[in-house]
């Protein structure tokens, strides 16, 4: 019987099958998951891992009778995906997503005690954050503004914000710092805001201190022409198509259409695109039956925090093979934001007119 731990426990009929294809993954020498979460139609799985570590989450792998337990997965940070009723191949792909899975850099928050009476304290947060939230998601700013922590090399502490307090550097350091870490990750980020915060402010404790900064400054957008529109590329000959970028402006050498967000919530955005006949709504879509559902739109699209890691066996994969089906099925286009090259490999082999954008795509 397989060591890996599934939770929870399912009926034997699924377990057993589970158990086949776990041995024959391990026995083919994929290392184990941290468990398997078993989806059975209700969030009893979700409540049993959802207090576990961040690091655990990534290293285990979901076990999905629906789409839906799959945008969980992809919420929680669970590394690994395979659909019920269970296949060797589907298994072998979601352990070795797991394992290949970017753990997340959590710095420890008790480090905020040690900020106390600092003579010089920031909060850095994200500019545009409805925005950037819905495209790269909490989990992957969080990790962008540890990484700063990291190269700052100063106390520090994530907070859920997602912000950064940082003592002994001032705005010129912090803000540097940021954009070399984003130069290094994606073919665009997002800028940062940062906050000073008084000494005489945190007599009550620092994180009181932060949080109230933070919600007493103003929404702030990144500093104007700091980016540039970003192309988007049809494959699978790879043609440019389009632009996007936060707000309208003229498509560089005038070519091919623009998409800007006109709607933005923390999950998804809906877009518009501006092409002369092409002209009209992309939407964002989690599951291939909000796709069936689409009506007088021009395509679909992907929400970026949605299609981060995507890799066969992990949850984004098993989302966009299905949602790729269907959009082929429906006609659509299909948009899949920040492509990199390893995802590309993947994209490549999905059905239909697919847009992409990303490090992995020429600027």
């Amino acid at each position: 019987m397989s060591k890996v731990v599934l939770v929870p426990v399912p009926p034997d009929e699924v377990r057993d099958g589970l158990y086949s294809v776990i041995g024959g993954a391990l026995a083919a020498g994929e290392p184990a998951p941290s468990w398997v979460a078993v989806d059975d139609g209700s969030d009893a799985w979700v409540v049993e891992i959802s207090s576990r570590p961040a690091a655990e989450r990534m290293r285990s792998v979901v076990a999905a009778a629906g789409a839906n337990a799959l945008v969980t997965a992809q919420r929680l940070g669970i590394g690994g995906a395979m659909w019920l009723p269970p296949s060797s191949l589907g298994a072998l792909e979601a352990f070795a997503a797991a394992d290949a899975a970017k753990l997340p850099i959590t710095p420890d928050a008790a480090v905020l005690d040690l900020l106390e009476g600092g003579s010089s304290i920031h909060a850095a947060s994200i500019a545009d954050r409805s925005f950037w939230r819905a495209q790269l998601g909490d989990r992957e700013l969080a990790t962008m503004l540890a990484e700063l922590a990291i190269a700052l090399g100063v106390p520090a502490s994530i907070l859920a914000w997602p912000a950064l307090v940082v003592a002994g550097r001032d705005a010129t350091d912090i803000e540097d710092a940021w954009r070399e870490i984003v130069s290094l990750g994606e073919a665009v980020g997002p800028e940062i805001s940062v906050l000073q915060v008084q000494a005489d402010e945190i007599a009550g404790g620092i994180l009181d201190a932060v949080y109230g900064a933070l919600l007493k400054a103003s929404p702030t957008r990144g500093p104007s022409g700091s980016t540039q529109p970003q192309p988007i590329h049809e494959l699978p000959h790879g043609r440019r198509v389009g632009w996007w970028w936060l707000e309208k402006a003229q498509a560089p050498e005038e070519d091919g259409w623009f998409v800007t967000p006109v709607e933005v919530t923390p999950s998804r955005c809906q877009w518009h695109l501006d092409g002369g006949e092409q002209s009209g709504t992309v939407a964002e879509v989690l599951t291939s039956e909000e796709v069936t559902e689409l009506d007088g739109v021009v395509a679909a699209r992907i929400p970026g925090w949605a299609s981060r890691g995507l890799r066969p066996g992990s949850p984004a994969g098993l989302l966009a093979a299905r949602i790729a089906e269907a959009a082929a099925r429906q006609g659509l286009p299909l948009w899949i934001p920040g492509v990199d090259e390893e995802a590309l490999r993947f994209v490549l082999g999905l059905p239909g007119t697919i847009w992409v954008d990303g490090p992995a795509v020429p600027s």
